[in-house]
């Protein structure tokens, strides 16, 4: 199954809770761009969920006979093609979405039955008979894909991201479901799509010749007739790390434990050397070597080590390092520079308001006295004051437009500037408590916090953290969570952090994290696994996840076979951190604010910070 992109737009019901935050109804309020994401992400995950079902709990017995004699005929075509995973992926959805596509719309009309939400109920809809398609990626821009389909010509939209990974000039055969909230021509890729490389135009001729010489009555026909072999016409191009000698990949492989020896990384570079290696009849020696000399000289490593250091770490001479980098450099400028960047994943976290609540406050500030007649006249006010910024018109939004600023500049100890025009603002207290450096005045100041901000709480927001009033209450009260974490009071900790997942099930400030991490340093395993379970998704936190079900399992069987391959899953995820628990740091404090990126040492950081009461 793929993922499903992540920022969309979604018409919004003029009696739906209005996306600004402020808790009323839009017809009465505004919308905005958080609230909206917030939204559409919670609408991704329910329909990754209908996915999800679907594959978990089919073949259903009474199908298993037919999909097993379906794939006995076909298997032997596409495994030696595609490898025994990607075959499977593909066979099954033949099967499903054109051979006996009456399967999946049945599983749709149930799904349906139970669905009330508008927008949802539009995608469901949408879903049945899922199109096949053979489309050429035209071009990419801003993680979207305008792909071509070769025999109707028309053009879609894709997202591009790390389960879809598409260059432009790439061949995507597959499924794909549409996404109309997006668009009518947008796309979702589903879970046989492939994408095929430097495709022979004779393919793609030949392809066309099969249409116009076939007894379909449509082109949608023609390929659900034709889709086993149409994989097999494309499968000479096919982005395969079989194809891929050996030799390359131990090349890789060596620059990639290279960089996570020195906590460091850096995708491009990684990109730009296999894409060269591919190119070259033989492995130099030196290759890692001279990799590692390109990317500090072209500063994609944080290294400022000089050519002789390099030569000797890698242990050959400084000619031959010199001259790869410089071959590497000129396939670097003349193939990749220029080429647009796949999507990467990241991710904010921090106890400091995030990076865009200041702006989303401004825009609250600005509207929630407008008298707004229509939603035409809404999107003028939000375009006019989208970026505009607030003039406090009381003492209070002075303190609070200020401690902003104050957050955004780390500089705590100018807490007294807030509290001169007022002394009771949460974020005052906050601001205050983090620049007090005695534990005990630093909780009084975080109860403050809480207790000032929780009369402002409104509670029956159908999501609190969407309400920007509600903000100061949920940091005061993870800010108070870390201060019992830091001061290793877990059961403590632990209390606060559940406390915030009630009020906010949504989590959108990871308290799950500590939470699960406190369990485990209390040793209340099967809590700490039961709360994993609830929020895991198999799309993200793998890293964070896979490291949690690592050190429970060692806390009950350090030398289980379990825990061992448990491990091994945890180093793939995140390599980095392997690292920390060998050499067992000090944890660092959870941070202020960061952007994160999977497989990083920063997200090894943070990780270990989560980590290391258990093993310290």
């Amino acid at each position: 199954m793929t993922r499903l992109h992540g920022e969309t737009n979604v018409a919004i019901g003029r009696n739906d809770p209005c996306l600004c935050g402020s808790g009323k109804k839009h017809k009465k309020c505004c919308g905005k761009n958080e609230a909206e994401t917030l939204l559409v992400q919670q609408h991704n995950q329910s329909l990754q969920a209908v996915l999800q079902d679907f594959f978990e709990t089919h073949p259903r017995p009474s199908e298993q006979k037919r999909l097993l004699d379906w794939k006995n005929k076909t298997e032997d075509y596409l495994v030696p093609l595609y490898g025994e995973d990607k075959a499977g992926g593909i066979i099954g959805d033949v099967y499903f979405f054109s051979k006996h596509v009456e399967i999946w719309n049945d599983f749709i009309d149930r799904k349906l039955q139970k669905e009330s939400r508008p927008q949802l109920r539009l995608v469901l809809e949408s879903w049945k008979n899922p199109v096949f398609l053979g489309g050429e990626i035209l071009s990419i821009a801003d993680y979207q894909a305008e792909m071509r389909d070769l025999l109707s010509g028309t053009a879609y939209e894709l997202d591009v991201n790390e389960s879809f990974p598409v260059e432009a000039g790439n061949i995507a055969l597959g499924f794909y479901l549409p996404d109309p909230r997006k668009g009518s021509r947008f796309l979702m890729a589903l879970n046989s799509v492939t994408a095929a490389v430097d495709v022979n135009p004779e393919t793609v001729q030949k392809l066309k010749d099969m249409h116009k010489s076939s007894d379909a009555q449509t082109i949608q026909e023609f390929y659900r007739q034709n889709a086993i072999a149409i994989y097999q016409m494309f499968s000479s191009g096919l982005r395969s790390v079989q194809q891929t000698p050996a030799e390359v990949l131990a090349a890789v492989q060596e620059l990639e434990q290279f960089l996570i020896g020195q906590d460091l990384k850096s995708d491009d570079l990684i990109e730009a050397y296999y894409h060269f290696l591919e190119g070259v009849t033989e492995v130099p020696p030196l290759s890692t070597g001279g990799a590692v000399y390109f990317g500090i000289r072209r500063g994609l490593l944080k290294l400022d080590w000089p050519l002789e250091q390099v030569a000797a770490v890698f242990e050959t001479e400084e000619t031959g390092i010199a001259e790869f980098a410089e071959r590497l450099a000129d396939f670097y400028d003349s193939a990749l520079a220029g080429q647009e960047k796949e999507a990467s994943y990241a991710f904010e976290v921090g106890t400091n308001p995030k990076a865009n609540e200041l702006q989303n406050w401004q825009l609250f500030m600005h509207l929630k006295n407008a008298a707004i007649s229509s939603e035409t006249a809404l999107k003028r006010q939000m375009e006019y004051y989208h970026e505009k910024p607030y003039e406090p018109k009381s003492p209070s939004e002075k303190a609070q437009l200020l401690a902003y600023e104050l957050f955004a500049k780390d500089a705590p100890e100018d807490y007294q500037e807030v509290q001169r025009f007022d002394p009771h603002l949460a974020d005052g207290f906050l601001l205050a408590a983090s620049a007090e450096t005695d534990p005990t005045a630093q909780k009084t100041l975080l109860e403050k916090a809480a207790a000032s901000s929780k009369a402002h709480f409104e509670q029956e927001m159908e999501i609190p953290w969407l309400y920007i009033g509600n903000r100061p209450y949920l940091r005061a009260l993870f800010l108070l969570g870390i201060h019992y974490w830091q001061q290793a009071n877990y059961e403590q900790a632990f209390t606060e952090f559940k406390n915030l997942l009630q009020l906010n099930p949504g989590d959108h400030q990871g308290a799950r994290y500590l939470a699960a991490a406190s369990l485990i340093a209390l040793g209340r395993l099967e809590e700490a696994e039961s709360l994993i379970a609830h929020y895991e998704d198999e799309y993200s936190d793998n890293a964070f996840y896979s490291w949690f079900k690592w050190l429970i399992q060692r806390k009950r069987n350090v030398h289980s076979k379990t825990a061992q391959d448990l491990f091994l899953k945890a180093v793939e995820q995140n390599p980095y951190v392997k690292k920390q628990i060998d050499k067992r740091p000090a944890a660092l404090p959870y941070p202020k604010k960061g952007v994160l990126t999977p497989r990083s040492p920063e997200e090894a950081q943070l990780i270990w910070t989560f980590l290391a009461p258990s093993l310290l």
